[in-house]
Formats: structure tokens, sequence, C-alpha cells
């Protein structure tokens, strides 16, 4: 029994060693990209609500590249965790190919829709028609970036997954800070630029993402990292290894690809009910996402230990990772989702819009906060542990079936049926995040999702 307690003990502290060691430059990564977002909504929060709502619903169309983008990389990432626990480079060059051509096929659909036909996606969320105008501008000019975005993103997955989180973390850096200079002088005119409001806002984001791939390229190329291969060490992989890749990554693909589109439902759902319900949305969707940063770096930094644990063949270290990650996070959302609902008449004040869309942030604050402990324990479930341990396909199936059979009627028949104000129906559609709870925590419990991917 001491035995097992000292091992238990010694565990405990590698496991709180190696993931903040892991999680504080994510954690700063994505402080410094939604200090962006934070930023780019509250400067054109000056401008007027239409301006708001416009780049809120711009940005919805560019949020489905980033995370389909996410899906393809950090599923080709769960091989690059395991192959790095067992020092296999040669294979892990071979990976930065399949993520990158597969990763370009998908970004030639998005950025034809953002450069030729922006209205379309537009026009699904409004029917303000200043607010389309606005938007299609800024998308316009937004995708432009999609290309470069498409290495940065392969990279930034594949570094983190071999413990390399610093590298990603300067170029953000670099490019937040240029971000945040752009905008102050693109939107409001200043140092002699001419005001350009919207599209100041989309020009500051495209020169900054083109600064930051570019940093990062050249930093992963004059360090000569691991995934700094050749085309053809990149290439160089045979059907039977594709194949394989393949059978792993496409439900992770269609994890986020069928997630992101119900949650663009959820925002078109939101808009439909009215102008000052969707710029309500995002100010808040803008606060959560400022909450949740030291969550996303610690469910990266989590899947990165378990799929490490995993590929080096120690499977009961990866379980009890798993289990302190889960208890960790939760412990943690419970303050964060007290502190979003207590800090709701500070945080809103910084904002210059209607008594109306005050009143709706101010209710879902309320409600994001309330179910942020429950969301956080099945993001932490879903993308630390089940797919860290190679289970993508519960996984895509949890959150196909919750975001698809739960979400998405609640918030049409809430809205369109019912009738209700745009918090009562974000608080129905949180029901589906009961549901993944109820299945999640008991599919961790079983071990099943322990998988190793890169056995010989």
């Amino acid at each position: 029994m001491g035995f097992l307690e000292k091992y238990l003990n010694r565990t405990t502290m590698d496991f709180i060693n190696l993931l903040f060691k892991l999680a504080l430059p994510i954690i700063f990564q994505n402080f410094l990209t939604v200090s962006m977002a934070l930023m780019d909504t509250v400067m054109i929060g000056q401008l007027n609500e239409t301006a708001i709502a416009a780049v809120g619903i711009a940005n919805q169309f560019v949020f489905i590249f980033i995370i389909v983008q996410f899906g393809i990389h950090s599923g080709v990432s769960i091989f690059t965790a395991q192959y790095w626990g067992k020092r296999d480079l040669a294979n892990i060059k071979k990976l930065v190919g399949i993520g990158i051509m597969a990763g370009l096929a998908v970004c030639s659909i998005f950025t034809f829709v953002a450069l030729l036909t922006p209205g379309t996606p537009m026009a699904l969320f409004s029917t303000d028609t200043e607010v389309v105008r606005l938007g299609s501008g800024y998308l316009r000019i937004v995708g432009i970036s999609f290309v470069i975005s498409v290495a940065t993103y392969s990279y930034t997955n594949n570094l983190r997954s071999m413990g390399i989180v610093k590298v990603p973390m300067y170029a953000s850096m670099v490019a937040v800070t240029l971000n945040i200079i752009l905008n102050y002088i693109l939107i409001f005119g200043k140092l002699g630029s001419p005001a350009l409001g919207v599209n100041g806002a989309a020009i500051a984001t495209c020169i900054s993402r083109f600064t930051e791939g570019f940093i990062l390229m050249g930093i992963v190329c004059y360090k000569r990292y691991p995934v700094a291969a050749g085309i053809s060490e990149m290439l160089d992989f045979d059907y039977p290894f594709f194949k394989r890749v393949f059978e792993t990554c496409w439900p992770v693909f269609l994890n986020e690809l069928f997630w992101v589109t119900g949650i663009s439902l959820y925002n078109l759902v939101y808009a439909r009910i009215g102008t000052e319900s969707i710029a309500a949305v995002n100010i808040v969707a803008s606060i959560e996402n400022f909450m949740l940063i030291p969550f996303f770096g610690l469910f990266h930094a989590g899947s990165i230990m378990i799929g490490n644990r995993i590929g080096s063949g120690r499977n009961d270290e990866a379980y009890l990772y798993g289990k302190y990650l889960l208890t960790l996070q939760f412990a943690m959302a419970i303050f964060a989702g007290g502190f979003m609902i207590l800090s709701r008449d500070i945080v809103l004040s910084f904002y210059k819009i209607s008594e109306v869309a005050y009143m709706n942030a101010h209710h879902l604050m309320l409600v994001s906060g309330l179910v942020l402990c429950i969301k956080i324990t099945n993001c932490t479930n879903v993308v630390s542990v089940l797919r860290g341990g190679g289970d993508t396909r519960f996984a895509f199936l949890l959150d196909l079936t919750g975001v698809w059979c739960i979400g998405v009627p609640m918030a049409f028949f809430a809205a369109f049926f019912l009738d209700l104000p745009v918090y009562w129906v974000m608080a129905l559609v949180a029901t589906e995040e009961i549901y993944k709870l109820c299945l999640g925590i008991p599919r961790f419990l079983s071990r099943k999702w322990i998988m190793n991917l890169v056995r010989n």
C-alpha cells in the first residue's frame, strides 16, 4: 500500500509539472489570439451594432475554416504524439506532408467562396443588407490569408505534439501585437491613414496572419526541427501508411466539421432572432473565449501527454493522467463560471450597445457561466482524453449526436416555435452538454479509449 501511494504521489507530481510546462506557453498563445479577437470586437464595437454583427457573422465562416483545419491537423497530430513517444522522426515528416496536402485541398474551397462569393454565407445568417455588405467586404479580404494559415496550423499542432510549444507562441506574440496596432490605425484612421472601419480590421487580420505564418516557418527551418521536412520527405509515404492515418483522422475531421456546422446553425438562429441578439451573442462569445484560454491550453497539453504515454506503452499512466486532467479542469471551471456571472456588469460596460442588446448579453453571460463546468468537462474528455488516446470514432459519434440530435433541433424549436428570447434559446441548446456528459464519462472509465496507433 505504501509503495502504491508513493507511486501515485510521484505520478501526480510528474503529471502536474509536465502539464503546466507544456500548457503555459499554449495558454499564453491562446491568450494572445483571443485577446486579438476581443480587441477586434471592442474596437469595432466603437462603431455601431451593425459593424459588430457584420464582423461576427463573417467570422463564423472564418471560424468554420479554422475548426475544419484544426480537425485535419489535430487528427494528424494524434499520430505525431504517439510517434514522438517512440522517437520515430521519419514518420513524423510524412505526417506533416499528409496534413498540409489535406489542409490545402479543403482550403481551396473556403478561399474560392471568400474571394468570389462572400455574400452567400453572409446572407445565410442575416437579412440586414448593410450587415451583409460590410461582412462581405471583410470576408473577401481575410480570405486571402487562408493559404498561409494551413502551414501555420500544421506546424503549430505537430510541434505541440512533440512538446515544442514555445515556437508557435513567439510567432503569435508578434502577430497579435501587429494586429492590435494595425487595427487602431486602420479602423479609426490614425497616423495619416484613412478610417477604413470594418475593412481596416480585415486588412490588419490578413497582414498579421501572413506575418505569423512566415515567422513560424522561418524558425522551424532555421532550427531544423523534426517537422522541417523537404518535399520528398513529406511525400515519402505509401498507401498502407496513408490508409492507417486516414482511418483514425477522418472521424476527427468530420467531428469538427459537423460540430462547427452545428454551432454555425446556432448562430444562424440567433441572428434570425434579431441584430441585437446576434450582437449580444458575439460579445458574449468573445468573453467566453477569453475565459476558456487556460482550459484550451490544458486540453492540448493533456492530449500530448496522453498520446506520448500510449505511444511509449505506458497505458496505466495514460489513464491516470486522464483522471487527473478531468478533475483539475472541472474544479477550475466552477471558479471560472462563477467569475463570469459576477463580472457581467463590469465587462458589458465597455460596449456601446443598445439597452436590448445589453439585456440579452447580461442574461447570456449568466447562462454561459452556469453551464461552463459541464462544457469544460466534455471538451476535456473528447479533445484531451478520447482523441489523445486514439478513440476518435466514439468522440465523433458523441459530438455528432449531441449537436445534431439535441442542440440543433432544440435551437430551431425554441426560437421559431416557442418564440423565446435568445438567452432562453441558448439555455435549452445547452442540454446537449448533459447528454454528452452522461455518455462520455462511462467511456473514459471503461478504458476502451486507450489505443496504441503506432505499434509495429
